[in-house]
């Protein structure tokens, strides 16, 4: 008996480590009663780097660190994240961050990058990939409700690839530990007001 070759074969990137999804995220974990906080993770596993929130959101959803957290995979976002955004009064998003900033404040891949409430906006149109177009439209959708949480707050790492393939690179992969110890201060910090 032969086999067939597969449909799709995804090359790894550039010196990348192993996968490091272990299988899908659920969509939702837990429900928001417009008082919570949710932590909403976007990006394409499928494109590298760009995976980084997803798997900043399986490495929060495995510490288990409150209740009243609604954790969300966002995927590529859309639209359909706007319930999610106008039920919480908290919103921590996990994703790739595109490099920005020249000279000494040029951002580099790996690093960690933390950006709280007003400066979303600017975040949001440096383009790093086609779900920020659609976060900023859920964010603005959200305000002209005037339902936008009260505090927002974006962690991310600066890709280094972000192309078709599984898995990240060894420099985001470092950053993995340092960005969830920053969006576990962030959660903390939000949780002792």
């Amino acid at each position: 008996m032969t086999t067939s070759p597969p449909l799709l074969t995804l090359p790894a990137a550039p010196a990348s480590s192993p996968a490091t999804f272990d299988g899908p995220v659920p969509v939702r974990v837990g429900r928001l009663d417009g008082t919570g906080t949710a932590v909403l993770g976007i990006g394409n596993p499928l494109m590298g780097d760009d995976g980084v929130g997803l798997r900043l959101l399986e490495e929060l959803m495995g510490l288990d660190l409150a209740d009243g957290v609604e954790y969300v995979d966002g995927g590529t976002i859309g639209l359909s994240l706007l319930p999610l955004v106008q039920d919480a009064t908290s919103l921590l998003v996990l994703d790739a961050v595109a490099p920005g900033g020249t000279g000494a404040g040029r951002r580099e891949p790996g690093d960690v990058v933390r950006l709280d409430g007003d400066q979303l906006p600017r975040l949001l149109r440096t383009q790093l990939s086609p779900h920020q177009v659609g976060l900023l439209d859920v964010l603005v959708g959200a305000r002209l409700l005037r339902a936008d949480p009260e505090r927002m707050c974006v962690v991310g790492v600066v890709p280094s690839f972000v192309d078709l393939a599984w898995g990240l690179t060894p420099v985001v992969e470092a950053a993995v530990p340092e960005a969830l110890r920053v969006a576990r201060e962030v959660l903390e910090g939000w949780w002792e007001r």
